[in-house]
């Protein structure tokens, strides 16, 4: 090894040198944290682990934690619909799936190809079959083409839909197309709810495109299609005029609108009020079919977003504008739309003599203002729609001072659910009571007024337990004869429930009986009409034009289409539109047999609707449903603001019972 330098000496090991650590033990000391693993995760995992809850806040969690280290992220992982569209073979995956044909072009098509393949190759045994790498979609129609797997036959391309002819330049559409569309404006669904219907069925989709094309169409052909019906509506109500010798220049209507946002839903929260669509709708009185006669739609709402800004005025840019009225107009004025429907009936020689609304509407005001103009020569008569007038008299009753402490119940909080069920069953006996007076003395409004004089008085006794006056004067309620008597049959009220007499109770119970059967309401409601056809049509257009859906383009259309549905019944409907539009349903067949089915079917449940027997079956269900509310007293879990309550200045008034003291007010200190 060798001699060690002198220099180097003191830093050799010494002999009888004693380590520092000679007899000593070690000490278990608490060794640091292992760091965690490094692990390299999918791209959508590696985001739900590193980014915050709130995605605009990115990486706010770190990258590293102890429990792993995180790597780049791999691809994310691949989705199923991801898996199922990456095995794309278009002689395995397309054969598999289904397309819409028209028999007739199929069977053509065929037999010109198997007699030209037969003329080209005469001894080939080959198999034809599709040659789909080299189909064509025209929307849900297709174009296909056949070729022999053994020689080199290849066929021409084959339309196999029927066109619709067409007066423009241009290559024609298929006649589905528009049929698919004119079946779509009768039901919620539109573009993207087909598109999912064809896909889920493992039908190649339309592009969305190519739909709202023909949907365009579609809807302008519906629109023009249904004012032309509109105006036969109005001439045969003049010829059912002149058949029972009355003037054939006068209407009977009933009005309602409907908006696609309620009006008053964002009060204080939008500059405008938030409905930006309207349908304002008048149907006829003179018939037991009220068919609608006149309609108007507004809309706020352009579809060509690019031209028409805010403060862009209606119809004064390029394009197409679906926009008749500007943003700063009132879509709320229904004596505005009302004046249109009214002008419209005029053009056909029509004046309205008797117009029924709700109470809250102003189509009067439009045609009294007509009136005074000298535009029409018709003084028009205003009645209240009976169903809105029962309900303003349930509000009314249970709005009533005193008349909650004459309920016979116990607490306070009994009296008011029984105050609630009397106040239905109220304005139920006041409407029935009149109902049957109207039918037994043929409409005439003044022996009604004479006959119900009495009845009010059976009434009040009726609800104290005294049923003599009903037996002599009530047309809905007796007890001889083993009739039963009206707390009896009634949904709302127990068998047993009776008032107490006294004056003050009876008095009471003239005011509530006054309100409805009072001369000053009977004359606003003498003609017993109602708008209840106007409010069946606002749920047919809520059918076509759902409240989640806003439809820009085709607003109209889709109106137009439900108006036409509740006028002639949707088999009828259908066939009549396809042919509006060009692509008639073929006569004897199985669709045509299927319209008819849903036509014949629709008028059956409407009689149905009608019937005695349904008015019964829902009054008895109804009363066991109140069985069983007073059976088990459900109670109400859902409480606004639960888990913010609000500090009261003052203590709660004890009024779970009826005989509680009244407090004096204290002011409670913020602790």
């Amino acid at each position: 090894m060798g001699l060690i330098p002198w220099r180097l000496r003191k830093y050799t090991f010494q002999k009888g040198n004693k380590p520092y650590n000679k007899g000593k033990k070690y000490r278990n000391k608490t060794l640091p944290a292992e760091k965690g693993k490094f692990v390299r995760l999918p791209k959508d995992l590696y985001d739900l682990v590193t980014k915050s809850v709130h995605k605009k806040n990115v990486q706010l969690i770190p990258a590293s934690t102890k429990s792993a280290r995180f790597l780049r992220p791999k691809p994310p992982t691949k989705t199923e619909v991801e898996k199922c569209a990456e095995n794309e073979t278009k002689t395995g995956s397309e054969k598999n799936s289904f397309r819409l044909l028209r028999i007739n072009e199929l069977e053509q098509m065929w037999n010109e190809v198997f007699i030209e393949h037969r003329q080209i190759s005469p001894m080939c045994t080959g198999f034809i079959s599709w040659d789909l790498s080299a189909e064509q979609q025209r929307g849900a129609a297709w174009r296909e083409k056949a070729s022999c797997n053994e020689c080199s036959y290849h066929s021409k391309m084959f339309n196999l839909y029927n066109e619709v002819i067409a007066k423009k330049r241009g290559r024609r559409t298929a006649a589905i197309n528009l049929s698919i569309q004119v079946a779509l404006n009768h039901i919620a669904i539109s573009t993207t709810g087909l598109q999912k219907l064809f896909l889920g069925s493992n039908i190649p989709a339309p592009s969305t495109s190519s739909m709202q094309h023909s949907a365009n169409v579609v809807s302008e052909i519906i629109e023009e299609y249904n004012q032309k019906d509109l105006v036969q509506k109005r001439k045969l109500i003049k010829e059912i005029n002149i058949l029972r010798g009355d003037n054939p220049n006068i209407i009977n209507i009933q009005a309602d609108g409907m908006y696609n946002n309620p009006i008053y839903s964002g009060m204080g929260k939008t500059p405008f009020q938030p409905a930006t669509q309207c349908t304002y709708n008048m149907l006829e009185n003179n018939t037991y079919k009220h068919s609608i006669v006149s309609t108007r739609q507004v809309s706020k709402l352009c579809s060509n977003k690019s031209e028409h800004k805010t403060k862009t005025k209606v119809k004064s840019h390029k394009g197409h504008c679906s926009a008749n009225i500007e943003m700063h107009d009132s879509i709320g004025s229904e004596e505005r739309w009302a004046k249109d429907c009214l002008l419209d009936l005029k053009n056909d020689g029509l004046e309205v003599q008797e117009i029924t609304t709700d109470p809250d509407s102003s189509a009067f005001r439009a045609a009294e203002s007509l009136f005074k103009a000298g535009t029409t020569n018709t003084q028009p008569i205003h009645f209240l729609d009976t169903r809105h007038v029962s309900a303003n008299h349930r509000n009314f009753i249970k709005k009533m001072s005193g008349l909650k402490e004459i309920m016979p119940a116990r607490l306070v909080s009994e009296k008011d659910k029984m105050l609630k069920r009397f106040a239905l069953d109220m304005a139920a006996r006041c409407q029935a009571e009149y109902n049957a007076a109207f039918d037994k003395f043929n409409m005439d409004s003044v022996r009604v007024k004479v006959h119900l004089s009495y009845v009010c008085h059976a009434i009040v006794s009726c609800y104290q337990g005294d049923h003599n006056g009903c037996t002599k004067y009530s047309l809905v309620c007796s007890n001889r004869n083993s009739l039963k008597t009206w707390t009896e049959k009634s949904a709302y009220l127990k068998n047993n429930f009776k008032l107490n007499k006294s004056e003050n109770t009876a008095a009471l119970l003239r005011e509530c009986v006054k309100y409805r059967l009072g001369p000053t309401m009977l004359n606003r409601t003498c003609k017993n009409t109602n708008t209840q056809k106007a409010e069946a049509t606002n749920r047919a257009i809520r059918a076509t034009v759902p409240s989640n859906v806003t439809f820009t383009r085709n607003y109209k259309g889709r109106v137009h289409t439900a108006i036409h549905n509740v006028n002639n019944g949707p088999g009828e409907s259908i066939v009549k539109l396809c042919k509006a539009a060009g692509v008639p349903i073929e006569p004897g067949s199985r669709a045509a047999r299927g319209l008819k089915n849903i036509q014949q079917h629709n008028e059956k449940h409407k009689l149905y609707k009608q019937s005695k027997q349904y008015t019964d079956q829902r009054c008895s269900k109804k009363h066991e449903l109140y069985k069983i509310y007073d059976e088990y007293q459900e109670e109400k879990d859902y409480e606004k603001n639960k888990l913010l309550p609000t500090k009261r200045l003052a203590a709660k008034q004890p009024q779970e019972y009826s005989f509680a003291k009244k407090l004096r007010s204290r002011h409670v200190k913020n602790k």
